[in-house]
């Protein structure tokens, strides 16, 4: 027995070792990231104070309309003036969307996959630094930014390289014993040149967002971002643009734009534009399918709520208060999935109640760029009211 093991060994020694060459060849190669180097905005460094501190914050400028007044929200300190897109700059800017994105709807998901890799590797390695220009813009915590901006958008990433090709495979479909003879198949195709309008909660996330599923689908996309928070989308999208560029591909497939609702509608309006991704009211959200019509431009609409939390009498109130306190005033309640009312069952409301203004009294609310890291709560309200 002992012989017949040994002559073996060699055939199986053998055998293993094709296996493994084989599967060396037929193994897809991993393209790796490409590190890159992008300084922040020097306005986001915690202390900055060079900007004045305007008497009545706003984003207009009386004389210059072609002009986004921006400061940050926690302070009213100027941070500059951006000028708006023109019309004309628009249509130029979705015109070369169009063509760059004719090579890249040729490239294999590896290479895509290489583009994200490369813009996960930033945001990870430049995390304080992301987190500090979406406080400075956005006047939310460092806390908020981390959450909301940065572990959030990781996530995408982390899915998309991981899953993106799976869910955009050829998938073959039964066609049913009626039509036997032919075959169905579904085909995923790249849609062409895409638009974004996303808001100003999360400066960040909403807009690296749909730029990492337009990318990965073969689509060259252009974003308009809020006018509340056009002071930081050069960062956001030098940042896109660069790990284009150091991967071998046009940084043209994205495009920023920034203006008011004429440069809004000049995009939703657009016949040159495949698809329309919306992040923000009920009311605005009508407006766009409104233009979006005229055209038959499909839309995807993420419009706010009225988001509810219930709470009955046997609930783990040591538990149930903190999170709800949490839910409330996390990103000074500017919050998609913020809890906008609770519902308290009798038996326990007035112990809520008062418990809840307990806590609330003890929010302490500030700049946390400015201020002590661990005296600030609650970070400021992008808008007034």
């Amino acid at each position: 027995m002992d012989g017949l093991n040994c002559e073996a060994l060699p055939v199986v020694l053998a055998v293993m070792a094709g296996g493994i060459a084989l599967y060396l060849i037929m193994r897809k190669p991993t393209l790796r990231a490409i590190l890159f180097e992008l300084k922040a905005p020097a306005e986001s460094q915690p202390g900055w104070c060079k900007g004045e501190i305007l008497d009545a914050p706003g984003i207009t400028v009386s004389d210059r309309p072609d002009l986004i007044q921006c400061f940050d929200p926690a302070t009213g300190r100027l941070l500059g003036r951006v000028p708006a897109t023109t019309l004309a700059e628009v249509d130029a800017k979705i015109t070369r969307a169009r063509h760059a994105q004719t090579a890249w709807a040729q490239t294999t998901f590896e290479q895509r996959r290489q583009v994200l890799r490369t813009l996960h590797e930033f945001v990870l390695a430049n995390q304080r630094e992301i987190c500090q220009v979406a406080c400075r813009d956005s006047g939310k915590t460092m806390i908020d930014a981390t959450l909301g901006e940065v572990l959030t958008t990781a996530a995408k990433l982390q899915w998309t390289i991981k899953n993106g090709e799976r869910v955009l495979c050829d998938e073959n479909r039964d066609p049913g014993f009626m039509m036997m003879y032919k075959r169905a198949r579904v085909v995923y195709q790249p849609r062409g040149v895409v638009a974004a309008l996303v808001s100003w909660n999360y400066p960040f996330h909403n807009t690296i967002g749909p730029v990492i599923s337009a990318l990965f689908a073969g689509n060259s996309v252009v974003v308009k971002a809020s006018e509340h928070v056009a002071w930081s989308m050069p960062y956001w999208e030098q940042m896109v643009r660069r790990a284009l560029d150091v991967c071998g591909h046009s940084p043209e497939l994205v495009q920023f734009v920034t203006g008011f609702a004429d440069v809004g509608s000049a995009v939703t309006g657009s016949p040159e534009i495949d698809h329309i991704t919306f992040i923000g009211s009920p009311e605005v959200g009508k407006l766009v399918m409104r233009a979006a019509s005229a055209n038959l431009t499909p839309v995807t609409l993420e419009l706010g709520g009225k988001d509810c939390a219930v709470v009955f009498a046997d609930s783990d109130m040591a538990q149930c208060v903190p999170v709800l306190m949490r839910s409330v005033i996390q990103n000074a309640s500017q919050n998609c999935i913020g809890i906008e009312r609770i519902l308290v069952q009798d038996a326990k409301y007035e112990w809520f109640v008062k418990e809840m203004e307990r806590r609330m009294r003890m929010v302490r609310v500030g700049a946390i760029l400015d201020d002590e890291p661990n005296q600030v709560d609650c970070g400021a309200m992008v808008l007034s009211a």
